[in-house]
């Protein structure tokens, strides 16, 4: 008689997920029927995307054995400073290129600090988003950046215009950003290379592979993210609110965990953390729609979080 083969946790993981999205539709539908249309769902997509977004550089981060905690005041620089070049100049492809800009130079310390000088990631992504902070409000004084109607037209375009007449363009370039990195995780040397380094670091410089590099590489990438982020979001609203991303951070690195990246480092799945993401935000919108109350969605997120870390704790002990 064969024995049967018993499913691991990380097999089972997406049917988890699948399931539990499933119950949540089903609860709220029942609560309130027009949660279950494509409008709600659109909707919960396009207000995902900050998050969604920098989600991916906080499971490429923690995949690498770090925790970026600066990506939400990134987000906010960025965005700010895309929307001052753009009110300024006009110009949306400058606007951009500053924001990224932004992003590339606030990765480039984060990651200098981190894998050149040995200093311990998550204190020191935290004091940054610190820095970071004080900074956005020396340049703002703590207000929104609003984009001027006609000579923001261009700029506003990149988070408003709809593709194929239905979807919103930062739900389009969300979803791309996931396919890219999740092609460029499985493909490319250097995305592979993320992983062993999250696994084991020494055995991955026995190994050939330059660990500095590596984790430099993968602040620069978190820091990209959160700029793209941080302007698809001002481009939306039509404005670049002064701390837009400052507690978004917890529920990128929430929807990471929930979806199966190792908080040790060496595992992850995008396509679960993009699961991830639509769960958090699913439970949020819901609580929205039957009535609650904001600071229930704190409550929930938080839950969230506790019940991703009890998985990955069971996970270990078996």
């Amino acid at each position: 008689m064969k024995k049967v083969k018993t499913m691991t946790r990380e097999q089972l993981l997406p049917f988890i997920l699948f399931g539990v999205l499933i119950v949540l539709f089903a609860v709220f539908t029942i609560i309130n029927p027009v949660f279950l249309s494509w409008d709600s769902f659109h909707s919960i997509l396009l207000t995902a995307v900050p998050v969604g977004i920098m989600a991916i550089g906080e499971c490429v981060a923690i995949t690498a054995g770090y925790f970026d905690m600066s990506v939400g005041l990134i987000a906010s620089l960025a965005g700010s400073f895309a929307a001052r070049t753009v009110n300024a100049t006009g110009s949306a492809a400058l606007a951009i290129v500053v924001g990224i800009a932004v992003g590339l130079f606030c990765g480039m310390i984060n990651g200098c600090l981190v894998s050149f000088l040995h200093m311990n990631a998550f204190i020191t992504t935290y004091a940054m988003q610190l820095v970071f902070r004080g900074i956005e409000y020396i340049i703002t004084e703590g207000m929104p950046v609003k984009l001027t109607l006609g000579v923001c037209d261009g700029y506003l375009v990149f988070g408003q215009a709809k593709v194929l007449g239905f979807i919103q363009a930062p739900v389009v370039v969300m979803i791309i950003l996931y396919v890219i990195v999740g092609l460029f995780l499985k493909y490319r040397k250097l995305g592979r290379s993320i992983y062993l380094v999250g696994s084991n670091a020494a055995c991955a410089h026995i190994s050939g592979i330059n660990v500095r590099m590596v984790q430099f590489f993968v602040f620069l990438l978190t820091g990209f993210l959160a700029s793209m982020a941080g302007m698809l979001y001002g481009a939306r609203i039509g404005s670049a609110p002064a701390f837009m991303g400052e507690n978004l951070c917890l529920e990128g690195i929430a929807s990471s965990i929930v979806g199966g990246t190792s908080m040790s480092g060496g595992k992850s799945n995008l396509a679960l953390t993009f699961l991830g993401v639509v769960i958090v935000y699913v439970v949020k919108q819901g609580l929205v729609m039957i009535g609650l109350d904001d600071n229930y969605q704190y409550i929930a997120t938080g839950i969230i979080l506790f019940l991703g870390v009890l998985m990955q704790m069971d996970r270990k002990k078996a």
